[in-house]
């Protein structure tokens, strides 16, 4: 049965995925098109200029002192709104948990309806609440928050219910009820799991802050939207340099807590997280009151009046299908650029990890810098690299996919290299001992041994990406986002909603696909 399913005309399943992968490539790279309408030569002096400031950073005290005011607005943000949604996924978790409830009709209809959240990026609820809240703090930590935790349920219901069941079964039969049952026979099993899980939501929640300062909420990401208008390119590269300390410390304060073996780090770095909570929220001035205010009541009931029902912009559904095939186009080109380029850094840093030491020539200095580029990749904004694009790339697909490629280059290039360094190391140290040099032990040992979960993690990656065109569209790069824009720059919430409606059905039909290619690659 198994061989039947797997082989279709003679194809393997992995082969069918690579000759999907390449049509799939070379049909975006034709709807985003190659003439000589894509390059802005004019732009070149420009994108010069700002890599040259790269070694010129602006280090006045004033403007240091505004960076490091950003930078714990940002943390701030990014400590509550992960706060927020390991809540809400706590919560979430106990409403969608199998073990809990079985094969419930309300446990599935409650699933169903959290792919909503799930599937709208965090700077749609932002732009949606700002109709309501204006300007307020809530704002950034509920967008952040609601999409964080709407995943997080479902990551958490999945580790309960792939856990040991037998303790749970145990207590249920001796009369405890599911809670209690669940507290004591599951939880101290994954407990592990699930705080490493939300520090790996801290981290993401970082770079989600730095992108909703960009549309207003303050922090890092405002003050580089500010310094791109000005062309301040100095004043870029200082705040840049502060995300990238910011990113570097989440990173590594989140990889330590998911890859130790020793139970105290979780434990403290959880008190650390608690004790920042009170500090982030004064640091805001979060004000949780002005949710139930008579005015946010009023605004956001004529909010979801305007909201629904849903219905087509002006341009009709040519509008919105030709910017759906945008937006898919530009997920498929960004998700290439970003394994391609993720895999040849993650070969060049990878750590030396076993006996046959399968490194490229590059030695320590060239992974060091490799290191520091991928970091640079993905703490740096996808709608900075697509300010920093448009300078040579004309608008459309290509600016939105280059910048998203590049963003999302850093953070596979991070997880292929673990990936790498945690591979099996026979198969390469058994075709090194029969002769073979260290780079055909790297093709032919260690990357065939990786290839299933590199896949399954381009795979997952996409999923994201395709919600991350939002990102760049609401800067001008094109596809549904851009759509939106105009939307709501129009104040056309109907077609807003029609938009994102869209884009939910694209990321749901995208997670499918995703999903199996990871069934298949198993």
């Amino acid at each position: 049965m198994t061989t039947r399913r797997r082989d279709v005309g003679g194809f393997t399943a992995r082969r069918r995925i690579v000759v999907g992968a390449v049509a799939a490539l070379v049909w975006a790279v034709a709807r985003a098109g190659v003439d000589d309408g894509i390059v802005n030569t004019g732009g070149w002096s420009s994108f010069r200029r700002f890599w040259r400031s790269a070694a010129d950073l602006e280090v006045s005290g004033e403007f240091l002192r505004l960076t490091v005011d950003a930078a714990t607005l940002t943390l701030s943000y990014a400590v509550l709104g992960t706060v927020l949604s390991v809540v809400l996924g706590c919560l979430g978790a106990l409403v969608i948990s199998e073990t809990l409830w079985g094969d419930r009709i309300g446990r599935r209809i409650a699933g169903a309806l959290l792919v909503v959240p799930r599937a709208v990026h965090e700077i749609l609820w932002a732009l949606l609440l700002v109709q309501v809240l204006g300007f307020d703090p809530l704002v950034a930590v509920i967008a952040i928050g609601v999409p964080f935790g709407a995943v997080t349920a479902k990551v958490y219901a999945e580790t309960i219910d792939e856990a040991d069941q037998r303790a749970y079964r145990r207590l249920s039969a001796s009369g405890a009820g599911r809670l209690t049952a669940l507290a004591y026979g599951i939880v101290p099993e994954v407990r592990g799991e699930l705080i490493s899980y939300a520090f790996y939501r801290f981290e993401c929640a970082i770079r989600s802050a730095a992108v909703l300062g960009i549309i207003g909420a303050g922090g890092l990401g405002f003050q580089l939207d500010l310094s791109f208008e000005s062309l301040r390119y100095d004043e870029i590269w200082t705040l840049i340099v502060a995300l990238m300390i910011l990113s570097g410390l989440a990173d590594t304060w989140s990889s330590r807590v998911r890859r130790s073996r020793d139970p105290r780090v979780g434990r403290f770095s959880l008190l650390a997280v608690v004790a920042l909570v009170p500090l982030s929220w004064r640091w805001i001035d979060l004000d949780p009151t002005e949710l139930v205010s008579a005015r946010t009541r009023r605004l956001g009931r004529e909010l979801l009046g305007d909201l629904f029902p849903a219905r087509l912009g002006p341009g009709g559904w040519r509008e919105l299908i030709d910017a759906t095939v945008d937006t898919v186009a530009m997920s498929v080109l960004a998700t290439a650029i970003a394994a391609g380029g993720g895999l040849a850094l993650a070969i060049a840093v990878r750590r030396r990890t076993m006996r046959t030491a399968l490194s490229l020539p590059a030695g320590d200095l060239a992974r060091v810098v490799g290191r520091g580029v991928l970091l640079l990749f993905r703490a740096v904004p996808a709608p900075v690299w697509a300010f920093v694009w448009v300078l040579v790339l004309f608008p459309g697909p290509w600016p939105g996919a280059v910048a998203l490629g590049i963003y999302n280059l850093g953070v596979l290039g991070r997880l292929f290299a673990e990936t790498l360094e945690d591979a099996d190391v026979r198969p390469a140290d058994m075709l090194v001992a029969s002769g073979a040099n260290h780079t055909q032990a790297l093709w032919y040992g260690t990357l065939p041994t990786a290839a299933p979960r590199l896949v399954a993690l381009a795979a997952y990656r996409w999923e994201v990406i395709v919600r991350e065109t939002v990102v760049v569209g609401v800067v001008g790069a094109g596809g549904l986002g851009q759509l939106i824009n105009e939307h709501l720059a129009a104040r056309d919430f109907a077609a807003v909603t029609g938009a994102i409606g869209a884009l939910v059905i694209v990321t749901l039909v995208i997670d499918r696909i995703g999903a199996h290619f990871r069934r298949h690659l198993r």
